[in-house]
């Protein structure tokens, strides 16, 4: 679902926010360290992978490295 800022903002305030990180290809994951909105700044986790990351993470390279069999169907081999 989507979040809003003013979630984020809330969420934070109130101690329930632990971590944000991003995707992609190359970068797997990527824990995110700060958020700046107008004049307001959220710290998240003092930069540090959580632990919902650093599974997703962990999972997602050994899909990558054949440590672990593919479920998902991402990978292809080309010959």
């Amino acid at each position: 679902r989507r979040i809003s800022i003013d979630e984020l903002i809330r969420s934070s305030k109130e101690g329930r926010l632990q971590e944000v990180f991003g995707t992609g290809t190359a970068a797997v994951i990527s824990p995110v360290d700060e958020i700046q909105y107008r004049e307001t700044n959220i710290r998240i986790n003092h930069g540090q992978i959580g632990p919902i990351a650093r599974r997703l993470f962990d999972e997602i390279t050994a899909i990558h490295y054949g440590e672990i069999p593919d479920t998902h169907g991402w990978m292809y081999n080309i010959p």
